[in-house]
């Protein structure tokens, strides 16, 4: 996170600064200085906030604008991943919950472990896995 938002500061405000204050003659086009800030300030609102909450009827997850609930019958694999592949959930350390639908929720927990025991309480059909919970035939035991 903190890696974000020094990449942010840099392109949104060190990169027109530097346009200003060393006036001279620059290639690029006065708006294309700016479009780092506009990049961000769509992304942003986009992805932020992420949270999750364990309900009675499921998991609900929030990330942007989205928001989804998940019934815990509908799960079919839980498992923890270290994956830097997908900019939605801003860590490494996440939480990939997979529906009986095919859809693919990327989550990111403080503590794995509590998460999985929580959520190995509400969901009967999936078993315990060397990375996290799944039922007989998930795609990942198939493997």
């Amino acid at each position: 996170m903190v890696l974000l938002a020094l990449g942010a500061i840099a392109s949104c405000f060190l990169v027109p600064a530097t346009r200003f204050l060393a006036p001279a003659s620059h290639p690029a086009s006065l708006w294309l200085t700016f479009t780092p800030l506009a990049i961000w300030l769509i992304v942003l609102p986009c992805t932020l906030p992420q949270y999750y909450e364990v309900r009675e009827d499921g998991l609900f997850l929030r990330q942007g604008w989205r928001k989804s609930l998940i019934p815990y019958a509908s799960s079919i694999e839980i498992q923890s991943i270290s994956d830097s592949r997908s900019a939605a959930v801003f860590s490494t350390d996440r939480i990939l919950v997979v529906t009986q639908e095919g859809r693919r929720f990327l989550i990111a927990v403080a503590e794995d472990e509590r998460f999985l025991a929580e959520l190995s309480k509400r969901c009967p059909q999936l078993e315990q896995r060397p990375f996290g919970l799944g039922i007989l035939l998930s795609p990942s035991s198939i493997i």
